[in-house]
């Protein structure tokens, strides 16, 4: 599975190669997404945590990261009391998105 959606990518940029790839990198030389920390701000504030996974989210969409971006919603909507759901599944799902979309990233970047 892509984990980036590469032709809205440069739909978005219009077609501005050089772009996406500094935008690339500018994403993954971001703070990594540290779980420990997640978890933490889970425990103190629900709103900061929040805020967290909506500073991940919002660059994945940047990057039309699409299932990162649908992950970090997921969990956003319940941080913040708009949904329920089972925080630890969905802290999973979205670290694990996020892992593979660094992953991914990392690839192209180096290919």
């Amino acid at each position: 599975m892509k984990m980036i959606d590469y032709d809205l990518a440069f739909e978005m940029l219009d077609g501005e190669k050089e772009l996406l790839d500094e935008l690339l990198q500018a994403y993954i030389d971001e703070e990594n997404l540290d779980e420990k920390k997640l978890c933490d701000l889970e425990s103190k504030d629900l709103l900061e945590a929040a805020k967290y996974v909506h500073f991940y989210k919002g660059g994945a969409r940047q990057l039309a990261a699409k299932d990162l971006a649908q992950k970090g919603q997921n969990l956003e909507d319940v941080l913040r009391g708009k949904s329920q759901g089972n925080l630890h599944e969905l802290n999973m799902e979205f670290i694990d998105s996020y892992t593979k979309t660094i992953e991914e990233i990392k690839s192209i970047l180096n290919s």
